[in-house]
């Protein structure tokens, strides 16, 4: 059980270092963006309003609403960070507008980050003679 214990605090040594790097790295707009996106979260209730409406349950597990918080998290920052850099290719500042996020919408798309944009081709079930 020590054992594991000193393995769990070397990692989390080994992370908080690795994050100080990161950090330090940042310039001090990427930190100030960092810093508002470990601050939100999406509310709990409007998940579980959400998904109760899209799956037709009448009740969400709520740990189920947590973790879907969290992918929707990741989800936007990724959309954000690419409408940035959309910005930043067309030499634009301020605000992140409209077409921006439709353009890293569209990128993401592409790359197939975008969950179910990815069209597979079905073979018939039926054939024609």
């Amino acid at each position: 059980e020590e054992d594991e214990e000193e393995e769990a605090d070397a990692e989390t040594k080994e992370r908080a270092a690795e994050l100080k790097t990161l950090l330090d790295s940042f310039t001090p707009e990427q930190l100030r963006r960092y810093e508002c996106y470990r601050r939100s979260s999406f509310p709990k209730a409007a998940i579980k309003k959400l998904m109760s409406a899209a799956s037709g349950q009448p009740s969400i597990n709520p740990n189920l609403a947590i973790v879907m918080a969290g992918i929707t998290k990741v989800f936007v920052g990724e959309m954000v960070e690419t409408a940035k850099g959309v910005m930043e290719e067309l030499k634009e500042d301020g605000p992140v507008r409209p077409k921006h996020l439709r353009e890293a919408h569209r990128r993401l798309k592409a790359q197939g980050k975008i969950p179910g944009s990815v069209t597979t081709q079905k073979r018939p079930l039926f054939k024609r003679k």
